[in-house]
C-alpha cells in the first residue's frame, strides 16, 4: 500500500493498490491486508430492466452523440484486435473509448475497468455514472477512481451521490476508493450527505477505508473526528493517515498524542508526521517555519535556489491537509517582510497568499495587480 496520495495503480495491478493508504505501522507490523478478514459480501444491485450491459437505453443518446462528432475511429485508435483490446501504453482512454467498449456486447469487465480507471476525459462523465451500479466490483472500483478525474466543471451533485453509494459497497476496495474520492480528491465539496457517508465508514472493518473516511471528515473539521482521533492515537500502533487526519483537524489536544508517534516511520512519511505535529501545536506552526518562509521570499522565491526551498516545502506539506491555516501563516510571513520590497510583492502574489485569500485573507492580490487605494 502506498503512503502517497498522488500515486496511481497501473491498470494491470490487482484491485488492492490505492493512493493515500496507511503505512505499515512503524515498519514493524504486518500489512493491513494480512490482518483483515473480509466480511461476507452482499450481492450487487440488480441491473435496471432493459440495461443490457450498459450499452443501450440511458447511454444510447450519449454514444450516438459521440458518433456524430467523429465516431469511434477519430483520432488515435484506442483498440487493437477483434475485441478492441485497450492499449494503455499508446493512448489514454476517452469518452469514445468507453462508449465503444460499452457498445461491444462481449467486452470483458476487466477490459472495461482498465479503460475506466485511466480515463480523464470530462466528456466520459455521463458514461461512467451509470457504471457505479455495474455488477463487477473491478468496474465499480474503477468508477470510484475515475469520477473525480472526469468531473471537470460539471455540477458535482450526481458524482457525489454515486460516490456516496459506492462508499457503502460490499467490496472493500470499492469503499476504499470511494472514501478517498469523497474525502480527499473532492475535499472542496462539503455538505451533510458527504459528511454522513464518511462518518458511516469510521468503524469500517477495512483499515484503508476507515482511515480515508477519518481523513475526509478531518479535512472538513467535522467534530465527530476529535473523539475518534483521541482514541486512535492513544493506541500503541497507528496508521499514517490517522496522523494526517490529526494534522488536518489541527486540534491542540492531539499534539501530545501525535508527539508520541514520531519514530519508526518510512522516510516518505516523516515529513507528514512533522507537519501534523506543527498543525496541532497550541503555540502555532513555529517561528522557525515563519522566519524561513520570510527568508525564502527575500531570496527571490520562486526563483531562489533549490537549496533554499526547504521551508517552502515544509509549508506546502502543512497546507496539503490544512489549507484553512493559510491566512494565519500568510499574515505572520507578511509581518516579517514589513518594509522589504520586492519580497512583499512576491509574497502577496504567491500560492501561499492565494490560498490565504481563498480562506478570507484580505491582503492577497493576483500577481501584478496594484494594491488597493488607502482609505
Amino acid at each position: 500500500m502506498s503512503d502517497l496520495a498522488s500515486s496511481r495503480p497501473a491498470p494491470d495491478e490487482p484491485p488492492a493498490p490505492r493512493p493515500g493508504g496507511p503505512s505499515d505501522v512503524s515498519g514493524l507490523f504486518p500489512r493491513a491486508s494480512e490482518l483483515f478478514v473480509p466480511a461476507a459480501r452482499e450481492p450487487a444491485d440488480a441491473l435496471p430492466e432493459g440495461l443490457d450491459g450498459f450499452a443501450v437505453n440511458p447511454l444510447a443518446e450519449v454514444i450516438a452523440e459521440l458518433g456524430d462528432t467523429g465516431g469511434f475511429g477519430g483520432g488515435t485508435a484506442p483498440f487493437a484486435g477483434g475485441m478492441g483490446e485497450y492499449l494503455p501504453d499508446e493512448t489514454e482512454p476517452t469518452a469514445r473509448t468507453i462508449a465503444a467498449l460499452l457498445a461491444a456486447p462481449a467486452t470483458p469487465a476487466a477490459e472495461l475497468a482498465d479503460a475506466v480507471a485511466w480515463c480523464y476525459d470530462d466528456a466520459a462523465l455521463p458514461l461512467l455514472l451509470p457504471l457505479a451500479r455495474h455488477p463487477d466490483a473491478a468496474v465499480r472500483r474503477a468508477v470510484a477512481q475515475a469520477l473525480p478525474s472526469v468531473l471537470g466543471d460539471a455540477d458535482p451533485a450526481e458524482t457525489v451521490r454515486a460516490l456516496v453509494g459506492l462508499s457503502g459497497d460490499a467490496d472493500e476496495d470499492v469503499r476504499d476508493w470511494a472514501c478517498f474520492a469523497l474525502g480527499t480528491q473532492l475535499s472542496e465539496v462539503d455538505g451533510q450527505l458527504v459528511r454522513d457517508a464518511l462518518a458511516a465508514r469510521l468503524d469500517d472493518p477495512h483499515d484503508d477505508t476507515r482511515c480515508e473516511a477519518l481523513l475526509g471528515l478531518a479535512r472538513r473539521r467535522d467534530a465527530r473526528t476529535l473523539p475518534v482521533l483521541r482514541e486512535r492515537l492513544s493506541r500503541e500502533n497507528v496508521y499514517s493517515l490517522e496522523i494526517d487526519a490529526a494534522g488536518a483537524l489541527g486540534h491542540s489536544s492531539l499534539h501530545t498524542l501525535v508527539r508520541g508517534h514520531l519514530s519508526g516511520w518510512d522516510d516518505d512519511v516523516v515529513a507528514r508526521v512533522c507537519a501534523a505535529l506543527r498543525l496541532t501545536d497550541p503555540d502555532g506552526v513555529g517561528d522557525d517555519l515563519l522566519d524561513g518562509l520570510a527568508e525564502w521570499f527575500r531570496l527571490g522565491a520562486p526563483h531562489a535556489t533549490d537549496e533554499d526551498r526547504y521551508w517552502w516545502s515544509v509549508a506546502l506539506q502543512l497546507l496539503e491537509h490544512a489549507e484553512y491555516r493559510a491566512p494565519e501563516i500568510a499574515e505572520q510571513v507578511h509581518y516579517r517582510l514589513a518594509g522589504a520590497e520586492p519580497a512583499t510583492s512576491l509574497m502577496l502574489g504567491s500560492r501561499l497568499s492565494q490560498l490565504a485569500g481563498d480562506h478570507g485573507w484580505p491582503r492577497w492580490r493576483p500577481s501584478g495587480e496594484a494594491p488597493p487605494e488607502p482609505r
